[in-house]
């Protein structure tokens, strides 16, 4: 798939559009593992895409990251994630490493930091205009738009086994599962209104575009952001103050599922926040809830899916409904606009639609 002289069509950063239903099976594994092989920065003006051995191939606006010559060299080989902020890009490297390119106020100049980057990192994540890296020692380091989380200083010197982030703010789980946060106030940065619900026991944080929900080991769903990407939960707080095992989220709304099977939404409405039209189907037995960046899928025990939020782009399975129906072990989004579902059989549901987002580039 990788020769020089291979046409990709290109639908929404995913590579998988022209896959037969046998190779999508061969790659299922590794698309409940990796989102996208394909990364575009925030505002679509420049992309990057991982290629066979770790390279790195980038176009789109130069000043945006589309030129990567200046560190076309690091980028020739063993690239193992590229995530991107509005305007630049970092490469996560084999050996811990990390390389960056495109605007230097939004990341993509990281000399600054330079020393802690060159070994040891395990994940990178972004805002809209700051990286944030977790290194092997669980240590963070920042950089890029002040005011969108480039500084850290609020978390140095603590452990951390995790950092989600927002458009704008970052959120870091720390050892004793305390949750600090950093960036745009309301984006999430500022989580006072709820610091005592997360001065310890968090184990899991998500996040919408601009909100954060952190799930607690007692089963208590805490949330803060902006209240319509879901940072006010107050009309479903009673359902979601204990019991829940799994929360989930897409662009502007979060899902929660509790211990009976029963699944609770709130957010924007048309990224899925409203469940209420397939909320007889979701009252109990759903085992997991995939999300895309419009919508929602749950598979409920005997392996049928439901799915809500918006139609074109995920919420609305009814084309394959029968397929559907029963016998699905696993759903994982395939691009921000499709789900894919990998039935007992082999075979392979999709439904969703990237058609709107068409990109053809020569590699």
């Amino acid at each position: 798939m990788c020769s020089s002289d291979l046409l990709i069509k290109y639908i929404d950063n995913m590579l998988f559009r022209d896959f037969n239903e046998p190779m999508l099976h061969l790659v299922f594994e590794e698309l409940a593992a990796v989102s996208s092989y394909v990364i575009e920065n925030i505002y679509r003006c420049a992309g990057a895409v991982i290629l066979e051995g770790g390279r790195v191939v980038t176009w789109g606006n130069k000043f945006y990251g589309g030129d990567s010559s200046r560190v076309a060299a690091e980028l020739m080989s063993g690239v193992k994630e590229v995530v991107a902020t509005s305007y630049a890009f970092a490469a996560l490297k084999e050996g811990g490493s990390v390389v960056t390119w495109g605007d230097e106020d939004f990341g993509g100049d990281s000399s600054m930091v330079a020393g802690k980057l060159a070994s040891g990192v395990v994940m990178v994540v972004a805002t809209g205009g700051a990286f944030t890296a977790l290194t092997e020692g669980r240590h963070v380091v920042s950089w890029g738009d002040v005011d969108g989380g480039g500084v850290s200083s609020m978390v140095e010197g603590t452990l951390v086994n995790r950092v989600v982030a927002t458009s704008g703010a970052f959120a870091a789980i720390t050892d004793s599962g305390r949750v600090m946060t950093w960036g745009y106030a309301m984006d999430g940065a500022d989580s006072s209104k709820v610091a005592m619900d997360i001065e310890s026991d968090v184990v899991k944080v998500v996040a919408t575009g601009s909100a954060f929900a952190a799930l607690t080991k007692g089963g208590k769903v805490v949330t803060w952001g902006d209240a319509e990407d879901g940072g006010d939960s107050s009309k479903v707080v009673r359902e979601i103050e204990s019991g829940v095992v799994e929360v989930t989220a897409t662009w502007s709304a979060f899902a929660a599922v509790t211990e009976s099977g029963k699944v609770v939404t709130w957010g924007n409405t048309d990224y899925g926040g409203d469940n209420s039209e397939v909320a007889g189907k979701l009252a109990s037995g759903v085992v997991e809830v995939a999300a895309s960046w419009y919508a929602f899928a749950a598979v409920i025990s005997g392996g049928q899916v439901v799915s809500w939020g918006e139609a074109k782009w995920g919420g609305d399975s009814s084309a394959v409904e029968e397929k559907l129906a029963s016998g699905v072990v696993k759903v994982v989004e395939v691009s921000k606009y499709k789900f894919a579902a990998l039935k007992e059989d082999g075979s392979v549901v999709e439904w969703g639609n990237n058609n709107e987002f068409d990109w053809i580039f020569i590699l």
